[in-house]
């Protein structure tokens, strides 16, 4: 649930028995002094060169916490919040009590040593953040911002693109920093290929989730926001060594993740090898095809991350999730309930074969709802179609809706 696509960074190490000295002003010369000394290797590794300078700025935990409230308010307003709430409720994923603003609120604010602003082009070192994490902090930082001289994150990381495309780009971004902090981390005085470090999907996830367990918001926050927070670090960072590596012999060694190498699906970001660079398997996109007669509450997508964070919930394995081509819901109000319309698309019959079979056995454990799994055809395609709605509502009111294939 990548619902909130703010570049903040989270730091994957503990901070709660440092306490070092902190830099006191933007004009701090021994901050200015350490971001001179890390560019020239920065823009090695991430493959993009300095356009212009980098505003350095410090502020406050409370300034910081005014600030993710207002980018919370900018980026999902109260009927956005209320829809995605309505969707990820339907779909047993959070509970229909939870304060979802707030839960973000406290969750972005709990951790975050420095950012930086794309639109105000600057990097924002937190207060209180331990001198010892400074150089980490800005390694992964100084790479957004030379990311943002050559691309509009903002635009990038827009929910307007799509729950899904929108998780898939923040992924190519982060993991991108995180890849390059870490292989200038590693390198200390010397060279290092970042190519050759050990695979980044494997040694992050186990370092980030014992470093995450420290922090009380982040624990008691749903599996879905926990799994979508980490994976822009995680699986983007293997994202991007998959894309060094097939490009090792190229001109550019390390590419940036921009333009045609962003990838436009979580899919692409799972599978590089075989979704993304061998073949390019972009996803296919769906719109309901009329304007339903229900209230409409919201809509949007979930695509591979989700689905599979989904099925491991209720199911236990997210096998079923393999072969996703695209999806579409929305969440409508019939007889003043609300009711998840969802229509997927697969790569073929057995995948999704595979997946209304799990689905229907998600139904079958959740008896406190009434949900309909129905195997059809979106054009050429295999498709899926649930309807996932409270007991009170009729079978009759679930059937399929029209739906087709967006063009591009």
């Amino acid at each position: 649930m990548r619902i909130f696509a703010l570049a903040l960074t989270i730091i994957a190490f503990s901070t709660a028995s440092c306490r070092g000295q902190q830099p006191n002003s933007a004009s701090d010369p021994a901050l200015a002094a350490l971001v001179d000394s890390l560019m020239p290797q920065l823009e090695q590794l991430a493959g993009l060169k300095k356009l212009r300078p980098i505003t350095m700025k410090h502020q406050s935990r409370d300034d910081l916490r005014q600030y993710v409230a207002g980018r919370l308010q900018e980026e999902l307003p109260a009927t956005e919040l209320a829809g995605i709430k309505a969707a990820y409720a339907a779909l047993g994923l959070v509970p229909d009590t939870v304060d979802l603003e707030k839960l973000l609120l406290d969750l972005y604010t709990e951790q975050v040593a420095g950012y930086y602003d794309p639109k105000t082009d600057a990097f924002y070192m937190v207060e209180g953040t331990p001198r010892e994490l400074l150089r980490p902090t800005l390694a992964h930082e100084l790479v957004h911002a030379l990311q943002d001289q050559h691309a509009d994150l903002d635009s990038l990381i827009s929910r307007k693109r799509g729950n899904d495309r929108q998780t898939a780009a923040q992924a190519a971004i982060e993991g991108h920093a995180t890849l390059v902090m870490f292989a200038l981390l590693a390198s200390g005085s010397g060279a290092i290929d970042p190519a050759t470090l050990p695979d980044m999907t494997e040694q992050l996830r186990p370092l980030m989730e014992a470093q995450n367990s420290q922090f009380p918001v982040f624990q008691r926050a749903p599996r879905i926001i926990r799994e979508t927070m980490l994976f822009p670090y995680v699986a983007g960072a293997g994202f991007v060594q998959s894309l060094w590596r097939a490009r090792a012999s190229s001109a550019q060694k390390y590419p940036a993740p921009l333009g045609a190498s962003l990838p436009q699906s979580t899919e692409q970001v799972l599978h590089a090898d075989t979704r993304f660079l061998s073949t390019r398997d972009d996803p296919t996109e769906l719109r309901f095809a009329r304007q339903s007669a229900e209230k409409l509450v919201y809509e949007n997508t979930l695509g591979e991350l989700e689905i599979s964070i989904l099925l491991a919930q209720h199911l236990g394995t997210k096998a079923a999730a393999a072969g996703w081509d695209g999806d579409r819901y929305r969440v409508v109000e019939i007889e003043g309930q609300p009711v998840l319309l969802w229509q997927t698309v697969w790569d073929n019959e057995q995948s999704a074969d595979r997946f209304a079979d799990a689905y229907r056995q998600v139904a079958a454990k959740r008896a406190e709802r009434n949900i309909l799994v129905v195997r059809n055809r979106i054009g050429s395609q295999a498709g899926v179609w649930v309807a996932d709605a409270p007991r009170a509502v009729a079978s009759a009111q679930l059937a399929p809706r029209p739906v087709a294939r967006q063009q591009q």
